[in-house]
């Protein structure tokens, strides 16, 4: 028997997707350009730290394929930027069946779909704000994992100043285990940066570098075991 809950969460983010392309109000506030170096894929295909998505979204035109491995799984696919505020990815993971406690419910190779719709644009006062899903279909076996997350520059975003400092906050279920997650960048200058993650009662620890269309990112998961992962970005 389909489940409901995917299904309505596509059907929203369709009927939401017209609201991308109306035209701005006057009143309305004027958005703040965000810098392309916290718009990467993570561990799980979506734009975002090492886990936890933010709310920043691949624009329009802009594609990438991603590979990432860790303790918990290996796998890649691709994610790209439907108009400037919705993104689809679609990753094929190999998850870790051994029997002890892993990041997934179910071990085997399994194909997820993430989307992700930016319903607030960051200001210099308000955060960006989007809803997103990971394993839209729940191939893992975890419910799919909804979530909503706010990130806002406390650094201007927009300026080619060496250092900035971006925060996330949201509240997911499945992969989320309903619960709040959180994260950090520090972005020591336009092709280097940090991250600490707190994610399912753990925290996670990473670095990522860039160079033109590549990104490399290391992580440490729950103090545990490391993870690694390479993404190439091209924009149309």
């Amino acid at each position: 028997m389909l489940k409901l809950k995917p299904l309505l969460g596509l059907a929203l983010l369709g009927l939401l997707c017209p609201a991308l392309t109306a035209p701005a109000h006057a009143g309305d506030p004027e958005p703040v350009p965000t810098a392309n170096r916290t718009r990467f894929p993570n561990f799980l295909g979506a734009t975002g730290l090492l886990y936890t998505p933010s709310a920043y979204t691949f624009g329009n035109g802009e594609t990438a394929g991603h590979f990432h491995a860790n303790a918990d799984f290996y796998g890649g696919g691709a994610l790209a930027g439907v108009t400037e505020r919705l993104e689809l990815g679609l990753t094929v993971i190999d998850a870790d069946d051994e029997p002890r406690r892993s990041f997934f419910d179910s071990g085997g190779t399994e194909f997820i779909a993430n989307g992700k719709l930016q319903l607030v644009r960051e200001t210099d006062v308000l955060p960006a704000f989007s809803i997103g899903v990971i394993d839209a279909f729940n191939e893992l076996k975890q419910d799919s994992s909804w979530y909503f997350v706010a990130s806002k520059y406390f650094t201007r975003g927009d300026t080619d100043a060496d250092f900035a400092l971006v925060g996330h906050l949201g509240y997911g279920d499945g992969i989320f285990d309903d619960n709040v997650f959180a994260g950090v960048e520090m972005l020591f200058n336009q092709n280097m940066g940090a991250m600490v993650e707190y994610q399912d009662d753990k925290f996670n620890f990473g670095v990522r570098g860039r160079w033109r269309g590549f990104a490399a990112t290391v992580g440490l998961f729950d103090t545990k075991h490391f993870g690694g992962g390479v993404s190439y970005t091209l924009r149309f």
